[in-house]
């Protein structure tokens, strides 16, 4: 079992830049694939703590790819895709646990959702699960997923951690 990254990227310059950034911020061993194949295949051998889609893959779509493993048990499986092609991210993805993170994407909010997804994928809290859910079913980012259990918790009078799990069974309701 691996506690690092798999980062698919077919933009070989891209992806060393990410894994730089990556690194410098989520601690473990983080490699890299560059197509839908080497991922499964990486994937298969190996569990990570997450798994980061960015850019077009020269054999499939990334959108395939992380429905393909997120039904197939990988956890924290992460998509970066344009702003304009993000309805279809949501169509084709809707319920499927994976987090859909759209470009352009600050450094910040890169690196907040990836150890978000990290800490949930580690057995993390119950805001952090919260958190995680909002940004994969409402497609809120990390600080609107924080500010809304804030104000939840302060409307309700209740502590964060029983508003957190409120919306926990509400938003698995609808899902």
């Amino acid at each position: 079992m691996s506690d690092g990254l798999l980062i698919v990227c077919a933009q070989s310059n891209f992806a060393a830049q990410l894994l730089g950034m990556i690194s410098a911020a989520v601690a473990g061993t983080h490699l890299t694939a560059s197509s839908g194949a080497e991922a499964r295949r990486m994937a298969g051998m190996s569990e990570y703590a997450g798994i980061l889609i960015t850019g077009k893959l020269p054999d499939e779509s990334g959108l395939d790819l992380a429905l393909d493993l997120s039904t197939n048990g990988c956890p924290g499986v992460m998509i970066i895709t344009e702003r304009d092609a993000l309805l279809d991210a949501h169509e084709v993805l809707d319920g499927t646990g994976v987090t859909i993170l759209a470009r352009p994407l600050t450094k910040d909010a890169l690196v907040h959702s990836l150890q978000l997804v990290i800490r949930v994928y580690e057995g993390g809290g119950t805001l952090d699960k919260a958190k995680l859910m909002l940004m994969q079913m409402k497609n809120y980012n990390e600080p609107q997923a924080h500010r809304y259990i804030q104000k939840l918790a302060m409307d309700k009078r209740l502590p964060r951690d029983v508003a957190a799990q409120l919306i926990i069974r509400a938003l698995e309701r609808q899902g």
